[in-house]
């Protein structure tokens, strides 16, 4: 049986933490790269520190963040192994709806992912309706699928899934990735290469 392909998004088809990209247009960069790496590296669960970044940015109007998203930079062989095989794929991510929608679909996309979900009055965000959780994501998703994702975030999804990859390209993992991987991989043509073999 063909598997399904479930990416997480910031740091994995993204080169960049998407949350970050937003903060700076604010001068918030310092304050969001410390909440960040507290996220990624384990130091506190992923609702609370994503509650807080979101925090940060509540003076950024949604159509101010969901443009700075749109145009992140991206991996670009994962970008196109999505678009080639957009019904083999899904996105699965802890980003709100509201400023990933434009992303989502210049992948190609639209559809296909699963996210944290905002509340939104008059282009300012009022808050978090819910907090993706990616492990009980995967407890819907379709037999066989492989998992690929860089942060602490994603080890419940790599452990679910029938073959955990934590990719590497962009940042560095924490132990509990590699601990919960199948394969760690940290070249983005490498990556791709296996997922077209699985093809």
């Amino acid at each position: 049986m063909k598997p399904l392909f479930v990416f997480d998004l910031d740091s994995t088809i993204t080169r960049c933490e998407l949350l970050p990209l937003i903060a700076r247009s604010m001068g918030l960069e310092d304050e969001m790269a410390r909440q960040t790496e507290a996220a990624m590296g384990s130091e506190l669960p992923f609702a609370q520190s994503f509650s807080r970044r979101v925090e940060l940015l509540k003076e950024v109007p949604v159509s101010r963040a969901r443009a700075i998203a749109a145009g992140a930079a991206l991996n670009g062989e994962i970008a196109r192994f999505l678009r080639e095989y957009p019904q083999r794929c899904m996105i699965l991510t802890g980003n709100l709806d509201v400023w990933i929608e434009d992303l989502v679909d210049r992948l190609g996309m639209r559809g296909r992912c699963l996210c944290s979900r905002a509340l939104v009055r008059e282009d300012r965000l009022e808050g978090i309706a819910e907090i993706l959780d990616k492990a009980k994501a995967c407890e819907g998703l379709p037999r066989p699928f492989v998992a690929i994702g860089d942060g602490s975030n994603d080890i419940g999804m790599l452990r679910r899934a029938d073959l955990g990859i934590a990719f590497g390209g962009v940042r560095t993992l924490c132990e509990g990735m590699i601990a919960a991987a199948d394969r760690v991989i940290t070249d983005e043509k490498q990556l791709v290469s296996l997922l077209e073999s699985l093809l």
